[in-house]
């Protein structure tokens, strides 16, 4: 009877050990977790910025073909085009 209490708290015994391994396996998973987040939003963020400047640079673009026309049509004498 001594011997099987004694088992039991061994066994006991492991099985919180096992528990509290497992437990800080998690919070490591966790923390990772939360990490891989916070990188996925800050690229995200950097993203929208990058959008943001390619809108941007797109709208310069135009701009300059536009008065690239411009300039071609008064240097071949040409009628501007009508803007739609």
């Amino acid at each position: 009877m001594e011997n099987q209490l004694i088992d039991m708290r061994l066994a006991v015994s492991a099985l919180l050990e096992t528990a509290a391994v497992h437990q800080r396996n998690f919070d490591t998973i966790q923390r990772n977790f939360e990490m891989v987040i916070a990188e996925i939003r800050d690229m995200r963020s950097d993203m929208v910025q990058m959008q943001s400047e390619i809108r941007e640079i797109q709208m310069d673009v135009r701009g300059l073909q536009t008065e690239n026309r411009r300039i071609l049509d008064i240097l071949q004498n040409r009628p501007p085009e009508q803007e739609s």
